[in-house]
């Protein structure tokens, strides 16, 4: 279960922003979450709650934003929301690059 490990990251990230702004709690961990990035929310969510107890961030609400799928042709230069996992242009069949998608990152950390 790779989620608890992302969890415990997740939290270290929020703990040492809070430190560096000289803050006791946390309330809020926004995370952004790509469509792509194969983490199971539940699972994430599960684990961040287990592993806030006794912590500053023992109250904290992981908030997260998904990010949808989006690719740019290399050939017509179009942009798309992916609705599948298809990486060819449905108007020249030129290949997707996927601008986004993948992403998992700690967006901002709310403490006090």
């Amino acid at each position: 279960m790779h989620e608890a490990t992302l969890a415990e990251n997740i939290l270290d990230i929020a703990i040492d922003a809070a430190r560096q702004n000289h803050a006791a709690k946390i309330f809020k961990v926004g995370l952004k979450l790509g469509e792509l990035s194969g983490v199971e929310v539940e699972a994430l969510t599960l684990s961040f709650d287990v592993l806030k107890k006794n912590t500053p961030a023992d109250a904290a609400q992981l908030v997260i934003n998904r990010v949808p799928c989006r690719a740019t042709c290399n050939k017509c230069g179009k942009n798309f929301r992916l609705e599948r996992y298809n990486f060819f242009c449905p108007d020249c069949d030129g290949i997707l690059i996927l601008q986004s998608g993948r992403e998992l990152l700690v967006d901002y950390v709310d403490c006090e």
